[in-house]
């Protein structure tokens, strides 16, 4: 069975396709992979109040074709880090440092990790596999993906970068990754997803679960980088344990649609969390995003802050929210979201929202989403720029605190040259 159309399949073609890929796994994981495939055909694709998905015709995508061969070998990692190399799911390389192996970090394919017990008591805790269609179809048939674990109280900080690539064979990936942070230690994890050009319409399913015990540190970076052809559904999500700290930084660049997030649970007191993204479409982009921290336990922190840009006729969705629980008391929740409009076809739309059960907090939230400033341009042009001279010096100082504050500075200089791209697109 090399390949399946999910709206010709039945329960028995999806659970035969996990039974002859699959069938060789822990029966821990085949289990839930089968329970994923039965679940599969009675939910419903992801209902987006902004993002209708029913004329995008997902479908009719190729669900599992023969898995394709990677195309390309690994390039040597930056001296220090840690890195593994993905295409189409499947690991070309791992390049691990001999003091980290020393210490006990391990990177490798998650597929490989199974019989690892972290794995099976982390591995769909935060991201569950009964949410929708698409959350259903991963859980069934992820293929590949990262394992890092990262051991107690290592001194110096752990840098990890993951580079995942597809190629126009694809068809539909589905991938799955787990990062645990050991207490006390400090993790930098970067992560860039791109295809081929030439890439056929792709069904992108990544899904990212990330643990952070006490006195914890993840630094996580990604950037998108997608052909306009791929129909993306990214989503991250992370626990925090007692003083434990996870930062988010996000850049949102490629792909036809993109629906993707990023939630932080904050368990403990003293868990803190902060997220930046930046995003910018281009030509008819539809891109909706979300950034969610639920403040679960006293003493806690948020904070996410958002710029986008968008030109041509492309759309944009923000959606921000932060909860904070009865009983968590003491604790600090903030949000702003900012989307410039460079053309009178597009579109934006910031959603700022607060659920607070709680009387001793602090909360607050921002929201905007306007054109370009015309006088603005008419200024700039009338001492001798171009229009898309003054555009690009509008956008650069629109975008410039947020990109600034990113604190990976080789994601930093990668953001900077996409929105280059995206200018110039």
């Amino acid at each position: 069975m090399s390949e399946m159309i999910l709206d010709q399949a039945s329960e028995a073609d999806l659970k035969s396709l996990v039974e002859e890929r699959f069938g060789h796994e822990p029966q821990w994981s085949l289990a839930r992979r089968q329970s994923a495939a039965e679940a599969v055909l009675n939910l419903d694709w992801p209902r987006l109040e902004r993002t209708p998905l029913k004329k995008r015709k997902l479908d009719q995508l190729h669900l599992f074709k023969a898995p394709p061969t990677p195309s390309r070998t690994a390039a040597a990692a930056p001296e220090g880090w840690a890195e593994i190399w993905l295409d189409n799911n499947q690991v070309v390389a791992v390049s691990m440092p001999e003091a980290l192996s020393l210490q006990g970090v391990r990177l490798e394919s998650l597929t490989a990790a199974l019989d690892d017990p972290d794995v099976e008591k982390h591995l769909g805790r935060l991201l569950g596999q009964d949410a929708d269609k698409i959350a259903a179809l991963s859980g069934a048939l992820w293929q590949g993906g990262v394992f890092l674990r990262v051991p107690a109280r290592i001194r110096e900080v752990v840098r990890v970068s993951i580079r995942s690539h597809a190629t126009a064979e694809a068809g539909a990936l589905f991938a799955k990754n787990l990062i645990i942070c050991g207490a006390e230690s400090h993790v930098t994890v970067t992560q860039r997803l791109a295809t081929d050009e030439g890439v056929s319409k792709t069904l992108l399913s990544e899904n990212t679960e990330i643990i952070v015990e006490d006195g914890g540190r993840v630094d996580f970076g990604a950037i998108q980088q997608c052909a306009p052809t791929v129909e993306g559904f990214i989503h991250r999500a992370g626990a925090l344990g007692h003083d434990a700290v996870l930062n988010w930084s996000i850049g949102e660049f490629g792909a036809g649609l993109v629906v993707s997030d990023h939630v932080s649970h904050l368990d403990q007191p003293g868990a803190q969390t902060s997220s930046t993204t930046v995003f910018f479409g281009a030509g008819t982009q539809h891109q909706d995003y979300s950034a969610k921290s639920y403040h679960h336990a006293p003493h806690t922190t948020s904070n996410m802050v958002a710029r986008g840009v968008m030109k041509n006729k492309a759309r944009s969705v923000f959606t921000g929210l932060t909860q904070i629980e009865a009983g968590a008391k003491g604790s600090d929740g903030r949000q702003k979201e900012q989307t410039l409009m460079l053309s009178d076809d597009a579109r934006a739309d910031a959603i700022p929202s607060l659920i607070i059960d709680e009387r001793d907090v602090y909360a607050a939230h921002a929201a905007s989403a306007g054109p370009v400033d015309r006088a603005a341009v008419f200024y700039l042009t009338s001492r001798g720029l171009s229009e898309p001279e003054a555009e690009r010096i509008i956008v650069h100082g629109f975008l410039a605190p947020v990109i600034d504050a990113i604190a990976l500075p080789e994601l930093r200089d990668e953001v900077w040259d996409a929105v280059e791209r995206k200018i110039r697109a």
